[in-house]
């Protein structure tokens, strides 16, 4: 596997354990209220500190002992990999915007649609990474 394999395991992870905690753990019967809108606020510090720690640490841990592929410049595969994963993300992140539009409009709570917003832009975000994980296993 290589490092920058290993480095896009670490943000599917990271992210994954973090927003499935805060998703969790939200409190969703205070959510119409201002209370509720704070609690986001102050649940994605936690979340935000939380995956900026833990793949901070991990990526210094994979690139301590891979010393040799960590300067290693981008190839062409890479550089391709990225775009097509960037490209499938496009599309659960068009669809979540027209989605939260639509929900401005109904007269959504505030909170809920920061948390609609939230759940579109980290689901955008693990399939750009999990298609760039699986394109990288596909050799």
């Amino acid at each position: 596997m290589s490092f920058r394999e290993k480095t896009h395991w670490i943000a599917f992870v990271a992210i994954v354990l973090a927003f499935g905690w805060y998703f969790l753990n939200y409190p969703w019967s205070a959510t119409p209220t201002a209370a509720g809108l704070w609690a986001s606020g102050g649940m994605l510090i936690a979340v935000s500190v939380g995956i900026i720690l833990a793949m901070s640490v991990a990526t210094a841990v994979i690139a301590v002992r891979n010393r040799k592929e960590v300067d290693l410049r981008e190839d062409e595969r890479d550089r391709a990999i990225h775009r097509y994963g960037t490209h499938l993300a496009y599309y659960p992140m068009i669809i979540g915007s027209w989605t939260c539009i639509g929900l401005i409009f109904a007269g959504i709570d505030s909170a809920i649609l920061l948390n609609v917003i939230l759940a579109m832009v980290v689901g955008a975000e693990l399939v750009r990474i999990g298609s760039q994980i699986w394109l990288y296993r596909q050799g």
